[in-house]
């Protein structure tokens, strides 16, 4: 049952989806270590900003890349639903109102 929700789930998404692009994630990558960036994120947080998620971004692209069709296609489905799982564990506004009864 939960395999005909994932297809229901999956036809909803753009065509795109599982790819990636060397390219923008190159840019991506370099955006976050310009002097801008890293400006302003110490002025505002008081540290610079890891650029590792860019990377390791930049690195899953680049393995796409060399490898086959459907090999690329399952290592950008397994980073997506990783992403997926991060972004839910995190605390979001539910988390912050109280239900009333």
């Amino acid at each position: 049952m939960s395999n005909s929700k994932d297809i229901k789930d999956e036809a909803n998404l753009p065509p795109d989806y599982y790819t990636c692009k060397a390219s923008l994630a190159f840019d991506q990558w370099v955006g976050c270590l310009s002097v801008g960036k890293q400006l302003s994120s110490y002025y505002r947080y008081g540290e610079k900003t890891s650029c590792s998620k860019y990377w390791k971004k930049l690195k899953l692209c680049m393995k796409v890349k060399v490898r086959s069709e459907e090999a690329g296609n399952e290592l950008m489905r397994e980073f997506r639903q990783q992403e997926e799982q991060k972004q839910k564990a995190q605390p979001n506004v539910l988390d912050v109102w109280t239900v009333r009864e």
